[in-house]
C-alpha cells in the first residue's frame, strides 16, 4: 500500500497550508499533499491505503474525521496522538457502482488550545472487471490418474494493455494452468489451457485468479471437478437361491449396480465355477444354474441397476449345496464384477410336535396352557414365523417370551398356547403360522397349520384319595430329596384336576418341575396323578420348613385341596442305599427281608437313637439295625440295617422308615414299597431279572452298557425294560435303546440306581436293581442345571486373562469359555497357557430345557484361579433356581444354588483354584442385571 506522511507542527492554529516546509524548521510542518489515488477497483470489493499522523509537539492532539466522500471509509474515525508518536489511519475505497469516486477527506486537529482542519484528496474509479472470463469452469468426472484439459477464454475490457499474473489457490494440486502470465492489449482476447488431474475420488474445487497488479483486485474463476472411477457391484453382494424342492426350479433376482461415476459397458455375462467355495468343482459350471434374459452388450449408467436373474434347477433328490459365480466382463476382457450364487436341492419342512394341541376337557374360565414345538426338519434355512391370527379362546406366545416374528433356526422352538373357555362346548381351532424365508412368504411352505381342540365340561364332584401330608424328614443342607404326592380318583366317575401349584408363600426350599400348573388332568376311576416335590434346603434354620400343594378339582365352585409339606434342614450328611427299598411282589402271608445301608458322608459322627415306622404309611413294614441301638456311624463309615415286609391282603403298600438322630427334631427317612400277591406258588414260575454282579463306574457324559439278562423257568419269551430309579438332582438322562442291554450316558456326576423290570408272555414280572456311579471328567469339572425350562448358560473365566468382577471380561475370547467359543470341539483362542489340556471346553450348550451344562479342564493351572459364571439368558416370568456343582481332583469341592428372579441376569458364583490334590473355592456374590 502507498503511504503519505504528514509532518504536522501542532503550534497555534494548524491551517491547511499549501507550501512544503523544511523539517529542519521547528516552526513549520513538512506536508506532502499528493492525493491518494486508488485507481480502478472492482465494484463490491475494497482497496485500502494507510496514512500516518506524527505529533512532533509536546501536547496531546485529537484527530477526528469531519468529512468523507461517498465510496470511502476511514478507520479509526477518532484518534489521540501522543506527543512525539505516530498513528496509522486506514482509508478504504469501496465502490458500489461502476463510476469515478473523487473527493476530499477532511480531518480536524485539536490540541486542547487550538483547532484546525486539513484535507486529503482521494481519487478512484469503480469498475466491474478489467477482464471478462467465465465465473466457473467445470471438468465434471475425470478418472483418477487421468487428465482432462479445458480452454479458458480471457477478454480485456479496458483500453490499456494489462499483464495478468495467473495463480491457482486450493485444489490440492489437482488443477494446473497452462500459463503463469497472460499479457493482453486493450480489448484483446486470448485462450489458455487449464487441466484437471485428480489423484483421488471425490469433489475437487479451486480458484483460478488473474491479477493485473499486486495491489489490484483479483478476478477469479471457480474450478470444479470430481475424481471418479467406473465400478460395478452386485446388489446383494451374493445371491442365495435357497433350498429348492427336488425336481423343481427357482429363480433369484439381483442387480448389477453402477456404483461408479461413469457409464460402464458390459460385453459378456457368463456362469463360472466357484473353486473357493467348492474346491472339488473347479471352474466347471454346475449344471443346476442358468441365466435368463441377458442380452449383451449393454451399458449401465451411473447409479443405475441392471436386473439379472439366475435359475437353480434342483436335482431329483436332495444334494449338497452347489456354488457358482456370475462373471460380468468389460470390452477389454476385464472382469468388472463376480457375483457368488448358490442353491441346494431340498426343501424346508416346518413341523409341529404334536401336530394337534389337545387340551382335552377343561373347566370353565380356567387358563390352561400347553407347549408344543416347531422345528424345521428340512434343509437349514433361516425362517421367520409370525403368530396366527388372534382367536378369542386361544393365545399363542413364544415359550421363551421373545416377541414375534420368531426366527426358526436349526433347533426347535417352544410355543406356548393358552386356552380359556366360558361355555360347556367344544372349541376347535386352526392355528395358522405364516412362514417367511428371506423376508418373503415362503413359496415352498407358506403356512404351518396346527390344530387345537379343547372341550369345556362340567363334571360332578370328585372323590379323591390324596396323602394328608408330605413329610421329607431331616435332609442334608446342599442336597435334595424328591418325593411323590399321589392323587388317586377313588370314585366311580371321571374327575377333573387342575391348577396344581406350591404355596407361593411357603418355603422356597420346596419346588416341583413335574407339576402341570397350567393344565388339567382327567382321572378315570382308579387312575392316579403323581406330583413330584423336591426339597433342597440351602441352610439350617432350626425350624421345620413348610409349604402346601394346592389344586382344584371337580368345578370352579369346589374348594381347593391342600396338602401340607414339611422338611427340616440338617448339617449331617446321611444317605441310605437303596432308597426306596423295593420289595417287589410278596405272597401273603410270607414275609420278605431286604438289607439296606446308611452311610455317613459328613465330617462328624452320627448317632441313631431310635427306629420307627411313620404313622401316615403302611404298618406292614418294619426295620431293625444290625447293631444294638443307639449306634454311632463314624465319618465315611456305614452301618447295616434290615427292613421287612409282610403283606396281609392284595394291595400295593408304601411305608416310611424313620431313623431318629441325636440332636435332630425330625427323623431321617427311608422309603419302602411292596406288593401283596395271592398265590404263594406263583413266585415259583415268575421270571427272574438278572442285573450286573458289580456296580459300574464311568466318566460323566461317556457311554456305558447296562448288561442285564432275564430267565424264565418255563422258557417263556421275556421282555426287558430298564428305568432310572434315582439319579443326581437335575439329571434327565435315560437308558437309550430297548432290550436287556441298552446304553446309558450319565449327564451329571453322581450315583444312578436302575431297575430292570422283566415281563414274560403271561405278564408275570421280575425285577432287580443296579448301581452306576458317574465320575467327574477332568481335574476340574463344573456342572450346572436348573429347575425351569429355558436357556441358562455356564461360563468359566480364566482369571489370568480377565477380572471376574469386570463385566467386559465375560463373553470375551479367550478369557471366557462359553457357548460361543467353547463347544462343538472349539476352544478359546489362543489356547490357555498354549495347551489344549489346560484349556477349558464346554460339553454341550442347552438352549431349551433344564440342563445340564458341563465345563471341564484336563490339566488346570496351579498359578491362577478360574471364575464360574451363570447367565440366565431367557427364563423369565418366574424365579429359576440353578444348581452348580464344582468337582476338583474327582471329588465334590462345592455345590452352589443360585436363584434368578428375571432373565438377562448374570451371577459370578465363585472362584476355584487348583492344587496338586485339592482345590480352594472362594464364593462371590456379584450379580449384574440386564446383562447381554
Amino acid at each position: 500500500m502507498r503511504r503519505i506522511f504528514f509532518w504536522l507542527m501542532l503550534l497555534g492554529l494548524l491551517g491547511a497550508c499549501t507550501e512544503t516546509h523544511s523539517v529542519d524548521d521547528p516552526g513549520t510542518v513538512l506536508v506532502d499533499w499528493n492525493a491518494l489515488d486508488f485507481g480502478q477497483v472492482l465494484v463490491g470489493t475494497r482497496s485500502t491505503q494507510v496514512v500516518t499522523f506524527s505529533n512532533t509537539t509536546g501536547a496531546l492532539a485529537e484527530v477526528r474525521v469531519t468529512g468523507s466522500p461517498v465510496g470511502y471509509e476511514v478507520r479509526p474515525s477518532i484518534l489521540n496522538v501522543e506527543p512525539g508518536s505516530r498513528f496509522d489511519v486506514e482509508i478504504a475505497f469501496l465502490p458500489a457502482r461502476e463510476a469515478r469516486f473523487d473527493g476530499v477527506i477532511t480531518f480536524s486537529v485539536d490540541d486542547g488550545t487550538d483547532r484546525a482542519e486539513i484535507g486529503i484528496d482521494v481519487r478512484g474509479e469503480g469498475i466491474q472487471r478489467v477482464v471478462e472470463v467465465v465465473e466457473a469452469l467445470d471438468f465434471g468426472f475425470v478418472a483418477v490418474g487421468e487428465t482432462r484439459t479445458l480452454p479458458l477464454t480471457i477478454s480485456s475490457i479496458v483500453e490499456k494493455a494489462i499483464t495478468l499474473a495467473v495463480s491457482i489457490e486450493g485444489g490440492a494440486d489437482a488443477f494446473v494452468s497452462g500459463s503463469g502470465v497472460v499479457e493482453l492489449a486493450g480489448g484483446e482476447t486470448r485462450t489458455i489451457d487449464v487441466s484437471f488431474s485428480p489423484s483421488n475420488r471425490g469433489a475437487h474445487t479451486a480458484s483460478l485468479r488473474f491479477r493485473s497488479c499486486e495491489s489490484c483486485q483479483a478476478v477469479s474463476v471457480r474450478l470444479t471437478g470430481s475424481g471418479g472411477f467406473a465400478h460395478l457391484r452386485s446388489r446383494p453382494p451374493a445371491v442365495t437361491v435357497g433350498t429348492v424342492r427336488p425336481g423343481s426350479s427357482r429363480s433369484a433376482t439381483f442387480g448389477i449396480e453402477n456404483a461408479g461415476d461413469f457409464p460402464a459397458t458390459v460385453s459378456s455375462v457368463t456362469l463360472v465355477g466357484d473353486p473357493e467355495r467348492d474346491p472339488t468343482g473347479g471352474l466347471a459350471v454346475p449344471r443346476e444354474f442358468s441365466l435368463t434374459g441377458v442380452v449383451v452388450p449393454f451399458e449401465v449408467a451411473p447409479t443405475a441397476i441392471f436386473p439379472m436373474e439366475v435359475v437353480f434347477h434342483a436335482a431329483a433328490q436332495s444334494e449338497p449345496r452347489r456354488y457358482a459365480k456370475v462373471r460380468v466382463m468389460g470390452p477389454n476382457d476385464e472382469v468388472l464384477v463376480e457375483v457368488p450364487v448358490d442353491g441346494r436341492s431340498g426343501g424346508i419342512e416346518v413341523i409341529a410336535d404334536p401336530v394337534v394341541v389337545d387340551f382335552g376337557r377343561q373347566p370353565k374360565n380356567f387358563a390352561a396352557k400347553k407347549i408344543f414345538v416347531l422345528q424345521n426338519v428340512g434343509d437349514p434355512v433361516s425362517i421367520q414365523l409370525f403368530p396366527p391370527e388372534e382367536d378369542s379362546n386361544y393365545t399363542v406366545v413364544a415359550a421363551d417370551g421373545s416377541p414375534p416374528p420368531w426366527t426358526l433356526g436349526d433347533g426347535p422352538m417352544g410355543v406356548e398356547v393358552t386356552f380359556e373357555g366360558s361355555e360347556s362346548q367344544d372349541y376347535p381351532a386352526e392355528l395358522v403360522f405364516p412362514i417367511y424365508v428371506n423376508g418373503a412368504l415362503s413359496g415352498e411352505q407358506p403356512f404351518l397349520k396346527v390344530e387345537a381342540i379343547a372341550t369345556v365340561v362340567d363334571f360332578p364332584p370328585c372323590e379323591l384319595d390324596v396323602a394328608q401330608t408330605l413329610r421329607f424328614g431331616a435332609v442334608k443342607v446342599g442336597t435334595s430329596v424328591t418325593l411323590p404326592i399321589d392323587i388317586t380318583n377313588r370314585g366311580t366317575s371321571e374327575c377333573l384336576v387342575w391348577g396344581l401349584e406350591l404355596d407361593p408363600d411357603g418355603s422356597r426350599a420346596f419346588s416341583s418341575t413335574s407339576m402341570p400348573s397350567h393344565s388339567t388332568a382327567v382321572l378315570a376311576p382308579g387312575e392316579k396323578l403323581t406330583v413330584a416335590v423336591r426339597y433342597a434346603p440351602t441352610r439350617t434354620m432350626g425350624v421345620v420348613d413348610s409349604s402346601h400343594l394346592v389344586f382344584n378339582h371337580s368345578n370352579v365352585d369346589t374348594p381347593p385341596t391342600v396338602v401340607p409339606i414339611s422338611g427340616l434342614a440338617m448339617g449331617l450328611d446321611l444317605v441310605a442305599e437303596p432308597n426306596p427299598i423295593l420289595f417287589g411282589p410278596v405272597p401273603t402271608p410270607l414275609q420278605a427281608f431286604k438289607p439296606f445301608v446308611v452311610r455317613n458322608r459328613g465330617a462328624e459322627a452320627v448317632r441313631i437313637t431310635r427306629i420307627s415306622i411313620a404313622a401316615d404309611g403302611s404298618q406292614r413294614f418294619s426295620a431293625r439295625a444290625d447293631d444294638q441301638l443307639p449306634l454311632a456311624i463314624a465319618p465315611a463309615a456305614s452301618k447295616g440295617f434290615t427292613a421287612s415286609y409282610k403283606p396281609l391282603e392284595w394291595t400295593i403298600d408304601h411305608g416310611t422308615i424313620e431313623l431318629w438322630l441325636e440332636g435332630i427334631d425330625e427323623p431321617f427317612l427311608v422309603r419302602a414299597k411292596g406288593t401283596a400277591v395271592d398265590d404263594p406258588c406263583e413266585l415259583c414260575s415268575w421270571p427272574t431279572a438278572i442285573c450286573p454282579a458289580e456296580a459300574q463306574s464311568v466318566m460323566v457324559n461317556s457311554r456305558a452298557v447296562l448288561a442285564g439278562d432275564a430267565d424264565s423257568p418255563f422258557g417263556r419269551e421275556i421282555t426287558c425294560k430298564w428305568q432310572v430309579i434315582s439319579a443326581p438332582i437335575g439329571s434327565s438322562a435315560r437308558p437309550q435303546g430297548a432290550g436287556c442291554t441298552p446304553s446309558f450316558v450319565p449327564d451329571l456326576v453322581g450315583r444312578y440306581v436302575f431297575e430292570l423290570l422283566v415281563t414274560d408272555a403271561l405278564g408275570n414280572k421280575g425285577a432287580c436293581q443296579h448301581q452306576l456311579t458317574s465320575r467327574p471328567m477332568d481335574a476340574i469339572t463344573v456342572e450346572t442345571f436348573w429347575d425351569v425350562a429355558g436357556d441358562v448358560d455356564l461360563h468359566l473365566l480364566n482369571e489370568d486373562l480377565g477380572d471376574r468382577r469386570d463385566p467386559n471380561s465375560w463373553f470375551s475370547d479367550p478369557a471366557d469359555c462359553y457357548f460361543a467359543n467353547c463347544t462343538d470341539g472349539r476352544r478359546p483362542s489362543p489356547l490357555w497357557e498354549g495347551s489344549r489340556a489346560k484349556t477349558a471346553i464346554l460339553e454341550e450348550n442347552i438352549t431349551l430345557g433344564t440342563g445340564p451344562e458341563i465345563i471341564h479342564i484336563e490339566d488346570p493351572s496351579e498359578t491362577h484361579s478360574y471364575a464360574i459364571g451363570i447367565h440366565n439368558v431367557s427364563v423369565g416370568g418366574r424365579p429359576v433356581t440353578v444348581t452348580t456343582n464344582v468337582y476338583c481332583a474327582r471329588g465334590l469341592a462345592q455345590s452352589v444354588t443360585t436363584e434368578f428372579t428375571e432373565s438377562k441376569q448374570f451371577a459370578v458364583i465363585g472362584s476355584i483354584r487348583f492344587g496338586s490334590s485339592t482345590c480352594s473355592f472362594t464364593p462371590d456374590d456379584t450379580v449384574w442385571n440386564g446383562f447381554h
